[in-house]
């Protein structure tokens, strides 16, 4: 199995051992959701591999799937503005294709470093990931007004192409595994002095303060929030602990849904509450123990009990979470 998995760049979690799975104390009261699910995603495996950012989520990728995918993405732009994507467009999530390539990719059987050298082939050009992450550094900014919390946004900009935007938070990530100091500075395309610790502050103020909405949110950063703040409060040494809270008290808290996005939404919730119960860093109360096996039963008995036509993606965030729930859920019994 793997040590990492394409979780967003965080060292959290590995796909989970099958014994560490056969030791784990469920605490799902109705735990056949985790096994129906598993089952589906198994019958769409052959499909969901080229989605291959959604399949890493739960399972392991070998190296001639992760080479297979990426004959297909091009390079667009220059040294200064690079862009990865596809023939049919820049990537939608941005940092998500650098991601993949430095979690997954394992030249000369070793971790991909920034200074390796790949070759895309459809662009028929050899760069060091270095120069994409440098690119994206620059592409990276925060919109106004800046006195107010944020979530930066990746902003695409190609000779003869409209501007494109995207949601950052997969290459917050990649900025959070690979800047040693996080208050060191950088100077943006659009002239903004950025550090790691400046972002993520502004990711976090406004996780803090916001509200979640009962149709997929406008930036999809807002449901990789937890993931990325538990992230950075490891690498801060900050307490983990309001967000944990803040998570309770809203996304807990929802039961209206719009129809359409129920499962996307409910599959990252599931993820995140995955997430806490992973951190050993996280305290539990008595409260919070029965709130959330509690939530879970909800979870299977209102919108799981039929699988059909929910998008795979949106399963493998649920699968991911209720496996990570199950494994660490003595945290919570």
């Amino acid at each position: 199995m793997r040590t990492r998995i394409a979780s967003r760049f965080l060292a959290l979690l590995a796909l989970i051992p099958a014994a560490a799975c056969e030791r784990a104390h469920p605490v799902v009261p109705e735990p056949d959701l985790e096994a129906r699910v598993a089952a589906v995603l198994e019958r769409e495996k052959a499909r969901l591999v080229e989605d291959l950012g959604h399949y890493a989520l739960v399972f392991s990728v070998e190296q001639e799937q992760l080479l297979a995918f990426m004959r297909q993405v091009r390079v667009f732009g220059d040294v200064d503005e690079l862009v990865l994507g596809t023939a049919q467009g820049f990537e939608s999530h941005g940092g998500g294709l650098l991601a993949l390539l430095l979690e997954l990719w394992r030249p000369e059987g070793r971790a991909a470093k920034l200074g390796d050298r790949f070759a895309f082939e459809a662009s028929g050009a050899i760069l060091p990931l270095s120069a994409i992450y440098a690119s994206h550094r620059g592409q990276i900014f925060l919109p106004a007004p800046l006195d107010s919390p944020q979530l930066a946004r990746m902003l695409f900009r190609v000779p003869g192409v409209p501007p494109v935007e995207a949601d950052a938070y997969q290459f917050l990530g990649v900025l959070l595994a690979n800047e040693g100091d996080l208050e060191r500075t950088w100077t943006n395309a659009q002239g903004q002095s950025l550090s790691v610790e400046l972002v993520l502050d502004h990711a976090r103020r406004h996780y803090l303060a916001s509200r979640d909405s009962a149709s997929e949110p406008v930036d999809h950063s807002n449901l990789h929030m937890v993931e990325l703040l538990l992230a950075a409060s490891r690498r801060a040494g900050d307490d983990p602990e309001p967000i944990q809270r803040r998570f309770f008290d809203v996304e807990l808290q929802r039961r209206d849904f719009d129809p359409e996005d129920a499962a996307l939404l409910l599959g990252h919730y599931t993820e995140s509450l995955g997430r806490l119960v992973a951190d050993p860093r996280v305290d539990w109360t008595g409260r919070e123990k029965q709130l959330a096996i509690d939530w879970l039963g909800w979870l299977e008995a209102t919108h799981f009990r039929d699988l059909d036509g929910i998008a795979p993606r949106h399963l493998t965030h649920l699968l991911l979470g209720l496996r990570l729930v199950r494994v660490y859920g003595p945290r919570i019994e």
